[in-house]
This record gives structure tokens, sequence and C-alpha cells, in this order.
């Protein structure tokens, strides 16, 4: 199944409109996992609340903890909402169905239609060691009933290490580190009960910043 998904992806990689990097993905998805409820932070909610406030809620999970303390001051400023929470929630671009792998979602970080910054991405280097990216994106069906949560992985940026059950592409085509990354489009694994129309928590973690939650609805 890896081998038939690689070349799939293969078959993308000069499509117009993005472009696909190739990683050893498996057709069968990611593992099931289960959301860190550390002490002290808040419970994540399973499907989204009435009301719900992904800044309200993504500060105070931050000031608990879920975000890094050299971050607390950017989030709690006056321009936190757009500028660093904002960044850091997830949006669906707009892409041609046939440049998404079956299974796969298409996710871009700080919709800059809404007034949100846009999330680069950094490789490691000597003087940023630990790069700037998401590692991790985890995904369930937006249900107060059992469902399965995949966890796909990015050890690297710009490339996937061999054993990597996400994908990068490119919004609009080009280099994926052109833009300080910010074109990167992340391919996360679907678990299989999920369908057109559904509404899906994504739970996710910035190497730099920490971890962020909200809810997008699947086209």
């Amino acid at each position: 199944m890896k081998t038939d998904r690689r070349a799939f992806l293969r078959t993308l990689a000069t499509a117009a409109g993005a472009v696909i990097l190739v990683p050893a993905v498996s057709a069968c998805g990611g593992a099931t996992t289960t959301p860190d409820t550390s002490t002290g932070m808040s419970p994540i909610p399973k499907a989204r609340p009435d009301g719900w406030d992904p800044m309200a809620f993504n500060r105070a999970r931050g000031n608990a903890g879920a975000i890094p303390d050299t971050y607390l001051d950017d989030i709690n400023g006056p321009d936190g909402d757009a500028q660093h929470l904002g960044k850091h929630l997830p949006w669906l671009p707009q892409l041609d169905a046939n440049l998404v792998p079956a299974g796969f979602i298409a996710i871009m970080w700080g919709d800059p239609d809404v007034g949100h910054a846009r999330h680069p991405n950094a490789p490691r280097t000597d003087d940023n060691p630990e790069g700037h990216w998401y590692n991790w994106i985890r995904i369930r069906k937006a249900t107060d009933d059992d469902a399965t949560e995949l966890e796909s992985t990015y050890t690297d940026w710009p490339g996937t290490g061999d054993d990597d059950t996400g994908a990068y592409a490119v919004f609009g085509g080009g280099d994926l580190t052109d833009d300080s990354g910010k074109n990167t489009i992340y391919l996360a694994a679907l678990p299989d009960d999920v369908q057109s129309g559904d509404r899906v928590r994504i739970h996710a973690h910035c190497l730099t910043h920490g971890e962020y939650v909200d809810f997008v609805n699947i086209p």
C-alpha cells in the first residue's frame, strides 16, 4: 500500500496549482491517539461546543501550559489574536480535488481572508536547531460519540522522514521554501469515518509555539 500511495503522489508532482512532495505514506493512515489533557489544561472538547471561541480556548489552554512561556507575551498582547493565535489555527485552502490524495485533507495555518497572519515554516539550522513547523496533526470526527483519531507526523521540513504519515504540498506551485514557507500545505490523514460535509477536530503541535485546537468542516 505504501508503494501504491507513493506512485500516486508522483503522478501529482507536476500538476498545476500545487506541487506534492513524495513521502513514505501508508494508505492505511496513522495510529489512533489520545489527546494530551495534562493537569491544568482545559480538556479538549470532542465536538465543537455552542459558542466555540478558538481564540479564548487556545489562549486559556496556552497559558495553562500548552504554549511555551516564551510565547505567552505574544498571545496575550494587543495583536495576539491575528498575529499569533490566529496564525496557528487551521484553514482549508481551495484546491482541485485531484491534487489531494484520497483519505487526506489539505491544511494551512493562519487564514489571511479573516485577517490572520500566515504561518511560516523553517528548517533546522545551527541558529535554530529545532526548526519551525507542525510536527504532528491529530484529526477526529467532531462528535461526542466514540471516534477514531489519526495522527499524521512530520519529522522534518521541507522534507519528511521515512516513517512519517503526513506529506507536504505547495499552494500555487513553486518551491516549498519560498516566502518563508508560508505556502506550505500539510496533507494529513483523515479517519475512515469522516465524509464530505462532516466537521472534524484538528489538534496540532507547532515545534516552536505549542499546541492548538480548532474545528473545520470537510468540503
